[in-house]
């Protein structure tokens, strides 16, 4: 018949138990590890490779400049991204909208078209 034992003394063996599996320290095996290995690298997405369209009579097709240059940047959506911006800059550029004026103005404490973006040589070796 298994001896009863108060609560404390059953947690403090169970402590002791855990503080020595702690300290042995024991390595997975290789074949673990090589389970372990090839399970992530099966579950790792894979890039797709551009694919040269067949005409005809076998005649490979490559790719066009848009396609070529799309893949370039990451693809269609990150090329349209880009374009955005692109436009977007352009517009804010040359539309200049009010508050854009404004905040200029609160920032700089000047007027933003009395801003020098990009200063003389004679000013940069002035030190000013």
């Amino acid at each position: 018949m298994a001896r009863k034992t108060d609560g404390m003394q059953g947690r403090e063996g169970l402590e002791d138990l855990f503080a020595a599996m702690r300290e042995e320290r024991v390595p997975p095996s290789d074949a673990l590890m090589a389970r372990v290995l090839a399970d992530a690298l099966a579950h790792q997405p894979r890039p797709a490779l551009p694919v040269a369209a067949e005409v005809g009579a076998g005649v490979a097709v490559r790719p066009g400049l848009w396609r070529r240059l799309a893949g370039l940047f990451g693809g269609a959506g990150a090329l349209a991204g880009m374009g955005t911006a692109a436009v977007a800059g352009l517009f804010i550029g040359f539309v200049q909208p009010e508050g854009l004026s404004l905040l200029g103005d609160a920032v700089l404490g000047t007027p933003l078209e009395t801003v020098e973006l990009i200063p003389d040589v004679d000013m940069l070796f002035a030190g000013n």
